[in-house]
């Protein structure tokens, strides 16, 4: 039969008012209250059938433990240290063992769309440590990077196996709803027209939009910004109507953060984003894990 040990709490309450040396200190250092210390100090003197320590009358002297008290703090002492001498070796082998793994995005991309995800992703599955890194290489080497999961940004005609298509972007203007009142094209005259610094893509120019919507494209007053990020904190803060890209706003979207103008009106993306995984990792779960949350929207 094992022996009978009185419960790991009393144990503790006593070694602290031992060492504290009265029972409302000892109630301070353990964050309880005093009546408690002395409730389980009770309980514990009946158990054992004798008292282990001797008390302070009228705030004179310390609580110290008797004979049988000192012979019992000596043991209680040594099993709690032996106890968190455990405990931090096993903690500290389980943090070591946690699988780390990288994710990689372009800057805007992570930001708007990937980090909310990944961090609501790394609450389900605390087993393993994810770090996000910003990527702006079309086609980063994964391996030499370190990067174990990356979603990059492709030219629609450029996706290869075994790249997996996340998702195409679909391009229409939004602004802040301090500037909803644009209600017609011609209003468009009056605003700074926010855009992203975007090579030959006609869906990414508001000269172009201009033209689609019956204005003259040399009256625009376009601002054009070297991120995707830079143009849409303008947008929010009302400094005028951004050329935006879903589904990296649809939460802007849905908070009513943004307000989207002339819907049905829209146009595909020249880029899609695609999911690539490290050489070698394509079938270890953690990152099967992510790739399968992030396909299904997350």
């Amino acid at each position: 039969m094992p022996p009978r040990l009185p419960p790991l709490a009393a144990l503790r309450a006593f070694a602290a008012v031992a060492r504290q040396g009265g029972f409302a200190r000892a109630a301070a250092a353990l964050n309880v209250s005093t009546s408690a210390i002395s409730h389980q100090i009770r309980a514990l003197e009946a158990e054992l059938g004798t008292p282990l320590l001797t008390r302070a009358r009228n705030g004179a002297g310390q609580t110290e433990p008797t004979a049988e008290g000192t012979e019992l703090l000596g043991a209680v002492e040594a099993a709690l240290a032996r106890l968190g001498e455990t405990c931090d070796s096993i903690r500290g082998r389980a943090h070591q063992a946690r699988p780390r793994l990288t994710v990689a995005a372009n800057g805007s991309f992570a930001s708007l769309w990937l980090a909310p995800r990944l961090a609501a992703f790394a609450g389900r599955h605390p087993s393993t440590a994810w770090t996000m890194r910003s990527v702006e290489e079309e086609r980063p080497d994964l391996q030499r990077e370190g990067i174990d999961l990356a979603i990059l940004r492709l030219r629609t005609g450029t996706v290869r196996p075994p790249d997996q298509i996340l998702f195409e972007e679909v391009m229409f203007p939004v602004c802040s709803p301090a500037l909803a009142g644009i209600d017609t094209p011609e209003k468009l005259l009056g605003q700074s027209l926010l855009e992203e610094a975007h090579g030959a893509n006609p869906e990414m120019d508001w000269r172009h939009w201009l033209g689609l919507l019956g204005l003259p494209p040399a009256q625009g007053r376009i601002i054009r910004f070297s991120s995707f990020n830079q143009v849409i904190a303008a947008a929010l803060a009302g400094a005028g109507v951004a050329l935006g890209r879903v589904p990296l706003l649809d939460a802007e979207l849905a908070a009513g953060r943004l307000v989207r103008l002339f819907a049905p009106r829209q146009l595909p993306g020249s880029w899609a984003f695609v999911l690539h995984t490290r050489p070698g990792l394509a079938r270890d779960p953690h990152v099967a894990q992510l790739r399968d949350f992030l396909l299904t929207g997350g």
